[in-house]
């Protein structure tokens, strides 16, 4: 694993000069284990691969206002999801006298 995580930073578009520009510009760096998800879920017959997204409202130190964005693999999300899944009740009380 890389010593930093996957992330970056969008600034609003001051040099917008109409409305098909886009409204923030900036980067992204990712890092080799989302890099790594990205191309196994090529592999595995994904066409569009993805990768989970979260950004944080901060104001630089010249008080400019940017969102700093943190990518990070949809494996994770996923290991998550099933991890904090919980199976519906299961009806004990079945009859076994199937009528046919």
């Amino acid at each position: 694993m890389s010593q930093y995580p996957a992330s970056g930073v969008l600034f609003a578009n001051d040099r917008k000069q109409n409305e098909k520009q886009p409204d923030y510009t900036g980067s992204l760096e990712l890092d080799h284990e989302t890099i790594r998800d990205l191309v196994e879920q090529m592999n595995s017959g994904v066409d569009n691969p993805k990768a989970n997204l979260a950004g944080w409202r901060k104001t630089s130190k010249t008080g400019k206002q940017f969102l700093s964005i943190r990518a990070s693999v949809m494996r994770e999300r996923m290991q998550q999801q099933v991890s904090s899944y919980q199976a519906p009740p299961q009806n004990n009380n079945i009859d076994d006298e199937i009528p046919f």
